[in-house]
């Protein structure tokens, strides 16, 4: 007479459940914070070269638009998908000196009528201080990075630079409605022209003192928005008079887009 054999099938025994649990979770609380760590220095990679192009395509663009005999501000350069130069201050004279008019380094607060400054502004003709837009700002970042940029898209709302709140939620309204890994914002600064100005306080200090070196022009803002939750990152263009600026922090942002040049 056969006997028949019974497979007996085992489970793991209390013990070894737990020892397993206790081992996933000292894993989980090792390796989660790298991997959210690895996430964000992909995101500081992917800024730090679109940052990167776009500071040398600027610095390329200029080299193109000196070595082609410094074209008019309207030019279209082409080789960059057809942007057009900006113009720079229109220059002025004062009375100097008891009537005798002399002309200076003084500009017109606000006219950019000037020469061409040899950085990018639009593809359209014509395009001024005042009617510069997002639009326009979209155009020079993807015509400046050319193939693989980053895509982007225009607001015509403020980005608030109180903050980092302020700009996280500046940030989020426009992310309702995109999911762009760039906003571009335009908006006013005001910055460090390098140009002395003339005041209406100049019949008060010594014969030609300028009044100051500041004045309120609009920049384009490049905000980082690919990374849910941090909107630190973000790069300023000033097409009237070129600065680029990298900042990778809220505080440095709001510091950047603050004058701070010379007082009277």
């Amino acid at each position: 007479m056969q006997m028949q054999r019974v497979n007996k099938q085992q489970g793991f025994t209390i013990i070894e459940l737990v020892v397993v649990i206790l081992l996933l979770g000292i894993l989980a609380a090792t390796a989660l914070p790298r991997f959210i760590d690895v996430t964000t220095q992909a995101h500081d990679s992917a800024f730090d070269a679109t940052a990167g192009g776009f500071v040398t395509g600027t610095a390329l663009y200029r080299a193109e638009w000196v070595a082609r005999g410094q074209r008019a501000a309207q030019t279209p350069l082409n080789s960059f998908g057809g942007l057009r130069g900006a113009p720079g201050y229109q220059t002025g004279a004062y009375d100097a000196d008891g009537g005798a008019t002399t002309n200076d380094s003084t500009f017109t607060p606000g006219t950019f009528s000037g020469p061409a400054t040899g950085y990018p502004l639009a593809t359209e003709n014509s395009v001024t201080e005042a009617s510069f837009d997002a639009d326009n700002c979209v155009e020079v970042f993807s015509n400046v990075l050319q193939e693989g940029a980053p895509s982007i898209a225009a607001t015509s709302d403020t980005l608030t630079l109180t903050s980092a709140a302020t700009i996280d939620t500046s940030l989020t309204t426009v992310l309702n409605s995109t999911t762009a890994d760039f906003i571009a914002f335009a908006q006013d600064i005001t910055f460090d022209t390098g140009f002395a100005r003339l005041g209406a306080a100049l019949s008060s200090q010594s014969t030609g003192d300028p009044s100051n070196y500041e004045d309120s022009a609009k920049a384009c803002f490049y905000v980082y928005a690919a990374e849910s939750g941090n909107y630190d990152r973000a790069i300023l263009y000033v097409p009237w008079t070129g600065r680029v600026s990298v900042y990778t922090t809220s505080d440095n942002l709001i510091a950047g887009a603050t004058y701070d040049g010379p007082e009277v």
